[in-house]
């Protein structure tokens, strides 16, 4: 029986890396925000452990990146062995190459344990205190009222959770419902959405050790091809090492059964594909098998009310380190999207986003995980089909081809005009820059100052302030911004220019681009150069996102930093539209009027 009752704004299920992103997307903010999980604390080892870059970014906006980054290992190298077609039994290098895409301009991707970021994760809630979180606390039923679900201000979703330690209930009204509970969500399965792909793949065997070895390039991630099977390892932080072990040697033997495999199996089976080179383990901390399952959910929300995210939607082999990665940016979408909704009281159509936008990409890499797996475990791929393979990984793996499709949320360039950004568009994430603060030369990272507030942004290219047509044009946005935007929507304004930062003085611009506050007087952080900073170079933020510097560029940036829409000076009034279109409106959903009907989902 309950014995005490909650009203929150949002309840999240599971705090893995979705439950955990979303409940951190909810920092600063007053809303009512519950976290729950089965587990007594936080996980304390296993499972992922590969970061790209996009993933820093998002750390980085809830200002835990640098904590992370300290204690990870970065990737540097990518070491391709095969069998030597010249001598029986034997395993060579065939090339090296640099764990870079040129687009990123820094790391691609850095290693640390999973318990160990979401630790810092379930900290930074607790630093913030805006999200309760309650351990040992498991959901036990879900009714949904029908009848409610359209009315923004009410509670549709009424959860029962039990605490795993007392077996006390408590009843959970609940304005929105996020489920980031693994592959085995119990919230999927409560609410009967199918989970579509294969159930059993192949057979791979995963360990955390601290080697002692001959093997050459045990400190950088390397795969070894051998006539036994394929090995991976990916160099960890505390001088471990991860590796991936093909257990059934490329044959697909889907009848072994991961969960009767030994750690002793597993290393026995990485010894047999490293040979002649020796290996062993002068300590296990963790280790496990698993049936490699490609699946993805066939509903990723019900009623724009109940969302799913993480592996309660997609699981998929390891080998691309995407598990963690795409849990990350699921919990960054629906948890901006939520918080926006609920602080500025938007329209809930941009929720239905959520769907469009996540699972397209959850697909993608189900598609591209399949045809990856194929070539891990191939006996008979060539070197240079691997390599291909593996560069197309590379590319795919940091997200930066992902574009969302035209929405409520994102407004494609007319077809009629130019495109005045050559390297940004639409429903794209904006690339990292470098830019030096105005006031005070400090160089920063875009995502360093782009915090996680759940606000829209306007990034203001003006061009070169010390000409005098571009002044003038800048300052005249300034005017009308202040008469006609800059009140509504919660929006922030950043200014990134070209000028020498010397020949700018800040309180000479318009008030609406460094604005004040009577606690604490001018904002100095909204105003930027792209200019050389005295230690850290120049970030050649023009060039590198291809903005012209005579007309200049506004840029309407999303929470999660995605580009919403880009337009001329001349076209600043699509951004009244965009946000005319936002605020709420009527919505009636056929039958769902009458008195209180309830579903139990």
């Amino acid at each position: 029986m309950a014995t005490a009752t909650d009203d929150v704004d949002v309840l999240i299920i599971g705090a893995g890396p979705a439950g955990l992103t979303t409940a951190n997307s909810f920092n600063g903010s007053r809303l009512r925000v519950r976290l729950i999980d089965i587990k007594a604390a936080p996980l304390q080892v296993g499972r992922a452990d590969g970061l790209k870059s996009i993933s820093m970014e998002v750390l980085d906006s809830f200002g835990i990146g640098d904590t992370i980054l300290k204690d990870a290992q970065p990737c540097e190298e990518i070491v391709l062995w095969n069998p030597d077609p010249k001598r029986d039994g034997v395993i060579s290098r065939t090339m090296t190459i640099p764990d870079r895409v040129e687009e990123l301009g820094k790391a691609r991707e850095v290693t640390l344990d999973q318990g160990q970021i979401e630790r810092v994760m379930v900290e930074n809630l607790y630093k913030h205190g805006s999200v309760r979180v309650s351990w040992n606390t498991q959901p036990v039923a879900l009714h949904t009222d029908l009848s409610r679900i359209d009315d923004p201000e009410a509670y549709p979703s009424t959860l029962t959770v039990q605490n795993t330690e007392t077996g006390i209930r408590e009843t959970i009204r609940a304005k929105y419902v996020v489920g980031g509970d693994g592959a085995h969500s119990w919230l999927r399965k409560y609410l009967k959405i199918g989970f579509s792909g294969d159930l059993t793949d192949s057979t791979w065997g995963v360990m955390n050790l601290v080697p002692k070895t001959n093997f050459p390039d045990i400190r950088k991630v390397f795969v070894v091809h051998s006539k036994v099977g394929t090995v991976m390892g990916v160099p960890r932080e505390n001088k471990l090492v991860r590796l991936y072990i093909s257990m059934d040697g490329g044959t697909r033997h889907t009848s072994i059964k991961a969960q009767n495999i030994a750690p002793e199996e597993i290393l026995e089976a990485a010894q047999a594909i490293l040979a002649p080179y020796t290996l062993e383990a002068s300590r296990i901390p963790w280790s496990s098998a698993y049936n490699v399952g490609q699946r993805v959910a066939d509903e990723f929300a019900r009623y724009d009310r109940i969302f799913l995210a993480g592996d309660a939607v997609h699981t998929h082999s390891p080998k691309a380190g995407q598990g963690m990665n795409t849990s990350i940016q699921d919990g960054y979408n629906i948890g901006w999207k939520l918080r926006y909704v609920l602080e500025q009281k938007a329209d809930r159509g941009l929720l239905s986003t959520y769907q469009s936008e996540r699972r397209p990409v959850a697909q993608a890499l189900i598609d591209f995980d399949k045809a990856y797996l194929e070539y891990f475990a191939r006996k008979d791929i060539t070197h240079d089909e691997f390599l291909d393979a593996y560069l197309a990984g590379q590319a795919f793996t940091t997200g930066i081809h992902i574009q969302y499709p035209p929405s409520l949320l994102v407004r494609p360039v007319s077809t009629k005009s130019q495109p005045r950004a050559v390297k940004l568009a639409p429903g794209k994430r904006l690339p990292d820059f470098q830019m030096v603060n105005q006031s005070d030369a400090v160089p920063i990272q875009a995502y360093h100052r782009f915090t996680s507030h759940g606000r829209f942004r306007l990034l203001v290219f003006p061009g070169d302030l010390s000409q005098g047509v571009t002044f003038s044009r800048y300052i005249q946005l300034g005017e009308w911004l202040a008469s006609s935007l800059a009140p509504s929507s919660g929006l922030e304004i950043i200014t990134i220019h070209a000028a020498k930062r010397g020949y700018v003085e800040l309180l000479d611009l318009h008030p609406v681009f460094r604005p004040w506050s009577d606690e604490e007087g001018w904002d100095y952080w909204c105003v930027y150069a792209d200019d050389e900073s005295y230690h850290k170079g120049h970030g050649r933020v023009y060039e590198r996102l291809g903005i012209s510097k005579e007309e200049g560029l506004l840029v309407l940036l999303r929470p999660d930093g995605y580009i919403s829409l880009t337009c001329g000076f001349e076209k600043a009034g699509s951004l009244v539209d965009f946000f005319k279109e936002l605020k709420p409106k009527s919505r009636t959903r056929p039958g769902a009027t009458g008195g209180g009907r309830q579903s139990n989902l």
